[in-house]
């Protein structure tokens, strides 16, 4: 089995953009290169002009979930690869990325390497994307991200696009829909990412996970069948206060499925179960967490 492939990246004036791309120009193991669909701003003029490099400029700043579904829209290739423009994926990325759906896996998300440029850098990747870390082993996932995905295009015309008018969590939710539609979002660690997001600082990812816990509360609630979601996230007065044990709960939890995580990245358990605080918080919040 052969597809034609196109990586489509949402950028608002990524600094990385170019090392982006250029990675995405150095993968091996593949039969073509793909298209190149770049969807947002360049103010600054770092997206290379190259053959197989597209940019589409938005004209105003766009939520992903509307440049994602524009990359899509302006392609006619048979698997759509959607890849964040903070992410730097490793050579064999693409190559993963096929044999996974050469396996017969329609709508397949790669991993976040469990790397960082300091202790909340990495503790930002380790809390956020604990589901998808390159030690974790592959199989079936509840939902997927958007930073490193993949989807066939034959799933767009059962499933339909994004929603543009959900921010942050679009992802889960157009999986999540995906899988009530009978496709199992699968995840292959193989197809490897380095995620070089800006959150650095302990402001910027508490940040973060506020934001997190706020619009997923609401996407739980929406998909509280599929999701599992608990009781207490419908009273959100409730999960604030009783989020010094929800922290430890969700803190466990993590640790129990990814012993690796307390083995090697031990000193970020304080962080970790701070985050965790964050995401209570934001979940609590009637407005969403500026």
């Amino acid at each position: 089995m052969s597809f034609s492939t196109a990586v489509i990246i949402p950028s608002l004036n990524s600094p990385l953009i170019a090392e982006v791309v250029a990675a995405v120009q150095a993968q091996v193991g593949i039969a073509a290169q793909p298209e190149i669909i770049i969807v947002g701003k360049d103010e600054s003029n770092l997206i290379p002009t190259a053959e197989g490099v597209r940019f589409i400029d938005s004209g105003e700043p766009v939520l992903a979930a509307t440049a994602r579904n524009r990359g899509a829209i302006a392609t006619e290739a048979e698997l759509l690869l959607f890849l964040d423009s903070d992410c730097l994926p490793v050579p064999q990325w693409l190559a993963a990325h096929i044999e996974a759906h050469e396996a017969g896996h329609p709508v397949v998300s790669g991993s976040v390497l469990p790397v960082g440029d300091n202790y909340w850098h990495l503790t930002y990747n380790l809390t956020l994307f604990h589901e998808v870390l390159r030690p974790n082993p592959a199989g079936p996932r509840d939902f997927l991200a958007t930073l490193n995905l993949s989807v066939e295009r034959k799933v767009l015309a059962q499933v339909g696009l994004m929603d543009e008018r959900i921010n942050r969590v679009e992802d889960v939710d157009w999986t999540t829909r995906m899988r009530r539609a009978g496709i199992t979002p699968f995840f292959w660690p193989a197809a490897a990412v380095r995620h070089q997001h800006s959150r650095t600082a302990a402001a910027q990812v508490w940040q973060d996970c506020a934001l997190s816990g706020y619009h997923m509360r609401q996407l739980r609630l929406k998909h509280d069948d599929l999701l599992r979601a608990p009781g207490i996230l419908r009273y959100p007065r409730l999960v604030l206060a009783l989020s010094p044990l929800i922290a430890l709960a969700a803190t466990g939890r993590i640790l129990w499925k990814r012993p690796y995580i307390l083995r090697r990245f031990w000193r970020t358990i304080p962080a970790l179960y701070w985050t965790k605080i964050a995401w209570c918080w934001g979940a609590s919040r009637q407005d969403e967490p500026k």
